[in-house]
């Protein structure tokens, strides 16, 4: 989970209810997928997925590629920034306008001191987050049976143009 996932289910949800909750279901289900093969191609292989890509489809491929990959990243890392810093406002009050820098610093001070293994298991313990959602999820009562309906693929009630906008976010 990311801001981005996050926000988007939200606003999913708000729109059309459970009604985009294939959705989830099947994006989730591509990232494991995802992630499998990346891992079965670097054991096999011995090689990261870039690398697998610079030797099949050449260097001028590779570094378009790079360029893009790199604006992402920075895109995303610019996301959950800011959604630290909303949930650090959320936690304190204070705008999080004023949490921008000293976020980013403990960021990059973590990053630069800490060792692989600071990194690996404060991530891990920070995705014990996702869990909540599951928690809160179960608090909350949903009609089970609304929920069903929405992992069965269906059209749209209204604003076709948006469902599958968001639909193809959460993808």
């Amino acid at each position: 989970l990311d801001i981005g996932s996050i926000t988007t289910a939200a606003q999913a949800g708000a729109l059309y209810g459970f009604q985009l909750a294939w959705a989830i279901v099947l994006g989730a289900l591509c990232i494991i997928f995802l992630a499998e093969q990346s891992g079965r191609l670097a054991a096999i292989s011995h090689r990261t997925i870039t690398d697998a890509i610079r030797e099949r489809f050449g260097s001028n491929y590779f570094i378009v590629l790079f360029g893009v990959l790199g604006v992402v990243m920075l895109l995303v890392l610019g996301a959950e920034l800011g959604g630290v810093c909303i949930a650090v406002e959320f936690m304190t009050g204070i705008d999080y306008r004023w949490w921008a820098v000293p976020v980013a610093l403990v960021g990059w001070l973590t990053i630069w001191f800490g060792n692989f293994a600071v990194i690996e298991e404060g991530v891990a313990a920070l995705g014990l987050v996702t869990i909540s959602f599951a928690v809160v999820a179960v608090m909350l009562h949903p009609d089970w049976i609304d929920v069903a309906k929405g992992l069965l693929p269906t059209t749209p009630d209204h604003d076709s143009a948006r469902y599958w906008f968001l639909a193809s976010n959460i993808l």
